[in-house]
């Protein structure tokens, strides 16, 4: 089980793809990024400004107009308010201390309302990280990227995904890091074994020599 080093800060915050932890001592919340709201925000600024057009100019408007506005109107509203709800409050995990058990959220068109999963940690096999880019290659080349995946598995065998993180090759140190440090998080808090390939740091002295060879 990873150790926390005396000197970490107690709250820390791990951007991801899409995703943001926000990793606390009794807390650890994986939720979607600010960002991600502004699709939906987009989405029922429009359908606002369409019911207030259609309350404005009814008179003057066409018919089909009138009807085309009012079904982008209901339609919008609500599911754009709910989406951005999501995104500003909402939560895709949730680990918590004191419960002793994560909430994955699954609900009604992924947007976290509804149901949700139940973790106890004593369902918990391991937490692990694992790349699904790998190592493979297309037309004798290594992919651009590399992609890093937080999975909880359950002593049932099930795999629950955390998040991941996406990063150009060259930054695959950094990123494994990242991912890492929310993984060693998730396992010092549930009390259970972490499965993840090393950080290796490379000297600056093997960097030169790679360089001049």
């Amino acid at each position: 089980m990873a150790s926390q080093p005396a000197d970490r800060p107690a709250k820390r915050v791990i951007y991801l793809n899409r995703r943001v932890a926000f990793i606390e001592p009794h807390r650890i919340n994986v939720r979607p990024a600010l960002a991600a709201a502004l699709f939906p925000l987009s989405g029922l600024l429009l359908g606002i400004a369409a019911f207030v057009s259609i309350l404005l100019w009814l008179g003057s408007m066409p018919f089909w107009l009138v009807v085309l506005l009012l079904m982008f109107a209901v339609v919008s509203i609500p599911l754009a308010g709910i989406g951005f709800v999501y995104a500003i409050a909402g939560a895709n995990v949730v680990f918590e201390k004191e419960k002793q058990s994560g909430v994955w959220q699954q609900g009604f068109l992924g947007m976290g309302v509804g149901t949700s999963e139940l973790v106890p940690f004593w369902k918990i096999e391991e937490i692990r990280v694992e790349e699904t880019t790998g190592d493979r290659r297309w037309r004798g080349e290594q992919e651009d990227v590399a992609q890093f995946e937080v999975v909880l598995v359950k002593v049932s065998g099930k795999r629950l995904r955390v998040g991941d993180i996406v990063v150009a090759r060259s930054m695959v140190r950094e990123g494994l890091a990242e991912v890492r440090e929310l993984a060693e998080a998730i396992a010092t808090m549930t009390g259970k074994p972490l499965v993840a390939p090393e950080v290796v740091r490379r000297r600056r002295g093997a960097e030169q020599a790679a360089g001049a060879s």
